[in-house]
């Protein structure tokens, strides 16, 4: 009886470990020092999700203020962008920013399509709405860019300047759809902020219209574009992406614009997807020269 007691004893506490081991071991992990904050917009009724990223060591109680980077495509890239710009800061290679990422309170990002769509397109292409419509099952309605910097510049940017400790400076990047956005307030707001991270943007929305309001801008008599400006690719990318960007790096150092800081980078090998931990590195590298 006392050795089968024994053996029960011991079974109980194997069991009772192993559940306690698994409890510990598998649990939900989180990026640590990122906050969020959901709200909807009152200029296009849009339910956005920020996500936070704040510089280690961040402390409301000192006086020091830092640069922000708003990152668009907030899920998955606010995540990739912090890991990337907090391990380039513990080397020296950046210099401690906050990292705002514009999402969407969506589950997933797939969810997030039609909002992207809708606020990431600078004007309406209705034969590109019905094709995207059909491919994702979902309506799509695009030309909704200027209600989103209007959302970015009087609802999220005096939030973030409201709650944390800022400087003058503010850094917008974006990928795909997200570098059409950015190519686009660089053209037609370019004071809104300072650096333009511009990752494989999609450069042939709507008849090359990017190509269409950098001429106007030119044609208006604009001779200054004081910012500076990342814009990238990966050399694998399909139909004209290379060859856009090449043209548009083209036309814009051409131009001679005052005060523009222009650089250019196509990564070799990489492909839409692929390219993005590439672009944020070398991006983030050539906006923040630490």
């Amino acid at each position: 009886m006392k050795k089968i007691a024994a053996v029960l004893v011991i079974s109980s506490l194997y069991v009772f470990a192993t559940r306690l081991c698994a409890q510990e071991t598998f649990r939900e992990y989180t990026l640590p020092g990122i906050k969020q904050y959901d709200f909807v917009s009152k200029v296009n009724h849009r339910p956005y999700r920020l996500s936070i990223a704040l510089p280690m060591g961040y402390s409301a109680a000192d006086t020091t203020h830092y640069p922000v980077m708003y990152i668009l495509d907030s899920d998955p890239n606010l995540p990739l962008a912090a890991l990337i710009q907090w391990n380039m800061t513990y080397d020296g290679e950046l210099p401690n920013m906050i990292l705002v990422g514009v999402g969407y309170q969506a589950a997933n990002f797939m969810e997030t399509v039609p909002y992207r769509t809708t606020d990431y397109t600078p004007s309406s292409d209705p034969k590109a709405d019905s094709e995207m419509t059909a491919h994702h099952h979902v309506p799509m309605v695009s030309g909704g860019a200027a209600d989103f910097l209007r959302v970015l510049m009087e609802e999220i940017c005096p939030l973030i300047r409201r709650r944390y400790k800022t400087t003058s400076g503010q850094g917008l990047a974006g990928h795909s759809f997200g570098g059409l956005f950015a190519a686009y307030v660089l053209l037609n707001h370019p004071e809104a902020f300072d650096r333009y991270l511009i990752s494989s943007p999609s450069l042939d929305w709507d008849n090359k219209e990017i190509k269409k309001e950098e001429m106007h801008y030119y044609s208006a008599g604009h001779r200054e574009l004081a910012a500076r400006v990342f814009v990238s690719a990966g050399a694998a990318e399909p139909d004209s992406m290379v060859p856009d960007v090449q043209e548009l790096v083209a036309v814009l150092g051409s131009r001679k614009y005052k005060g523009l800081q222009l650089s250019e980078k196509i990564f070799d090998g990489e492909t839409h997807l692929s390219v993005i931990p590439f672009s944020m590195s070398r991006g983030l590298r050539a906006l923040y020269p630490n």
